[in-house]
């Protein structure tokens, strides 16, 4: 007995052309997943806006090196762009509703922090930066806070610049937050502004 093949059964089979625009769809299609990962990936990784506005007002306001280090490469030849003011106010420079900055060195333990262990931290649990402290000695924290409420920290590594005299317990409010900068072999060293005249953060 012969079987004789109906008008529509040729599409059942699968053709070769078919099998080449199947594996090509799902190439593309693993190709955008990657791209979609790896862009996720790549924003959790990048610094907020806010961290690097500070970075840059430390490098612009900071005085110059008395005796600079010879440079390394070409890019350190051209000194970097600095202004005259030499105050950092805080509050013109992160622009974010926050009412207290504190920093933490390695050296201080956040579980008995006076404030920020009292402090409700929303994207991360405070274990999860104490941990993370624990890990390098060169680990800085910024932590940005409102109302008890942990708005956002930040790593802020010792080759970047020192911290340490600007980490003191209780914080600094937005009027309080006004800081000068030094150049000292190759470091930034950020220090509470002294005698800041009337009218410099307005």
């Amino acid at each position: 007995m012969t079987l004789q093949r109906g008008p529509g059964d040729q599409d059942d089979v699968p053709s070769p052309q078919r099998r080449v625009f199947r594996s090509g769809t799902l190439l593309i299609i693993g190709f955008g997943i990657f791209l979609l990962v790896g862009w996720v990936f790549y924003r959790q990784t990048m610094p907020p806006a806010w961290l690097y506005d500070f970075s840059e007002a430390v490098a612009l306001h900071a005085s110059p090196d008395p005796s600079p280090p010879e440079p390394e490469d070409i890019r350190q030849v051209s000194p970097p762009v600095q202004v005259d003011d030499p105050y950092i106010c805080l509050e013109n420079v992160i622009d974010l509703d926050w009412d207290h900055l504190f920093v933490v060195t390695s050296g201080q333990d956040l579980r008995t922090h006076p404030a920020l262990s009292q402090s409700v931290w929303l994207d991360q649990p405070l274990s999860h930066y104490v941990d993370l402290m624990a890990r390098d000695e060169r680990y800085q924290l910024l932590v940005l806070v409102n109302a008890n409420t942990v708005l956002d920290a930040q790593l802020y590594f010792t080759f970047w610049g020192d911290l340490s005299p600007i980490a003191r317990t209780e914080g600094f409010s937005r009027s309080e937050a006004v800081f000068t900068a030094a150049s000292l072999n190759g470091l930034y060293i950020v220090s509470p502004a002294l005698e800041v005249p009337v009218g410099t953060c307005s």
